[in-house]
């Protein structure tokens, strides 16, 4: 898991500075008037989305999204393992409904194009695909983990 989590925080920071690359010619030719480069606000966007959803799996990968412990904490400690399935189970269940209505909302859009750029709008639907199915990936490793019997830390660090 780690591999993947460094493999998806790299092409992140990839994205990023390509990202910064492309709003810095928007804004230099916006504000000096010397050039002008219509494509860029459609790629900065498209590779927002990239990056946000695919920075989530890395995050999902490490173990990094927000968790409501106190609840957890006052469960009695024989039903806490139990619970914790429970909530995993549900979080897959939501990536599941995300990989499937993302899917289908993409190929409904694949016939529109941007406007400046010659390529399909799905492609800003399948950054939430991907990244859900990345983070189904990182859940189903992480459920895997604890029921082998590792500790939440043992499981991100692998």
């Amino acid at each position: 898991m780690r591999t993947a989590q460094r493999l998806l925080e790299w092409v992140a920071g990839l994205l990023l500075a390509v990202m910064v690359v492309v709003t810095f010619l928007q804004v230099a030719g916006r504000y000096t008037g010397l050039f002008f480069v219509p494509w860029t606000e459609e790629v900065a966007r498209l590779l927002f989305l990239w990056i946000v959803w695919i920075g989530a799996a890395a995050a999902f990968f490490r173990g990094g999204h927000i968790r409501f412990d106190f609840v957890v904490d006052r469960i009695a400690p024989q039903f806490r393992k139990a619970s914790e399935l429970a909530v995993h189970v549900g979080v897959g269940i939501l990536l599941c409904i995300l990989i499937w209505y993302g899917t289908a909302v993409a190929q409904s859009q694949a016939d529109t194009s941007f406007l400046t750029v010659n390529l399909s709008v799905k492609y800003t639907y399948y950054s939430a695909v991907v990244g859900s199915a990345l983070m189904l990936v990182a859940l189903c490793a992480g459920v895997w983990a604890r029921l082998r019997g590792d500790s939440p830390a043992a499981a991100a660090r692998n």
